[in-house]
């Protein structure tokens, strides 16, 4: 399995990118990875304020960036006392498009951002930086919504034996390595309703189920078998239910912090829009959410044999 080698984090200087910091210079330290900090100006005020001001929009922005990269110099050097191989980058442009240009260009293993507060997800699904990012973007996207204690102790992953979920895995067991991971296929049974709408009898939705419930099974002792390759942290997860109530009741029992997911291709944000599992998870959990492109994890995430 490849290491992760290089942390990108994004920050506004507010208190959610602080956290987002945080998380990003443990999982550094955990890695023994370099980080880097990112900090992108805005285009759009300056030339809306350029009429108020006395110096330049070209001042001005330079004022505003010196600014910026003296911000980003003091974290800098307060990572580096903590050991933190750190640097910084002060951007002009639109977010999205400076992050994953910067990490693109900078063979960037993971993107760290933090979250939106309490309006997040209605935020996310309307265009700000974390949605754009992920939408444009091919690099696993990791949102932080809590305050960073320690490493990670408990992920969870939602599989539905798609290649995305599939790569989501991979990059769970690499992330979080001292984590205990949880597996979780949830069974969702709109045929069998129908069947008994339909007026089947008991016998034959007995049937039907233990069919999904067998060919789950099989598929969960698969991945355990192709993906964890004897990782004792490895524990899989079969239940009933409606995915997204599911996730969220196993985040609460398990006590999960992570849950890592896979998104699924140019579409997968489009779908979030109206109602899908990505955005539940978004909304209903309190614990941080990493997502997968499936190129990343289809080229250097994937576990070597």
């Amino acid at each position: 399995m490849e290491k992760i080698q290089r942390i990108l984090v994004a920050t506004d200087f507010s208190p959610r990118a602080d956290r987002a910091v945080q998380r990003a210079a443990q999982l550094a330290a955990e890695h023994e990875a370099e980080l880097d900090l990112l900090h992108v100006l805005p285009v759009f005020p300056l030339e809306s304020f350029k009429h108020l001001i006395a110096e330049t929009p070209l001042e001005t922005e330079q004022r505003l960036c010196n600014r910026a990269k003296l911000a980003l110099q003091n974290k800098v050097e307060t990572l580096t006392r903590d050991g933190i191989s750190a640097r910084h980058h002060v951007a002009v442009g639109r977010a999205h498009v400076e992050i994953n240009r910067y990490a693109e260009s900078h063979h960037v293993d993971l993107i760290v951002v933090g979250d939106q507060g309490e309006t997040f997800v209605k935020e996310l699904f309307l265009g700000t930086t974390a949605s754009k990012t992920l939408r444009t973007g091919h690099h696993p996207l990791l949102i932080i919504k809590q305050e960073p204690k320690g490493q990670y102790k408990h992920v969870l992953v939602p599989v539905d034996f798609s290649r995305p979920s599939l790569d989501a895995l991979n990059v769970a067991l690499k992330v979080a390595t001292q984590a205990s991971v949880h597996v979780l296929h949830a069974i969702e049974m709109p045929l069998g309703r129908k069947m008994e709408q339909a007026g089947f009898n008991a016998k034959w939705i007995d049937l039907y189920r233990n069919k999904m419930l067998s060919r789950a099974r099989e598929g969960m002792e698969k991945i355990v078998a192709d993906h964890a390759r004897g990782d004792t942290r490895v524990a899989s997860l079969i239940e009933y239910g409606h995915s997204p109530t599911v996730i969220r009741e196993k985040t609460q029992s398990l006590d999960i912090d992570l849950i890592v997911m896979g998104k699924r291709g140019e579409t997968e944000l489009d779908e979030a829009l109206f109602g899908s599992v990505t955005k539940h998870v978004l909304y209903e959990t309190p614990c941080d959410v990493l997502v997968v492109s499936p190129m990343a994890g289809s080229s250097q995430f994937i576990v070597s044999s």
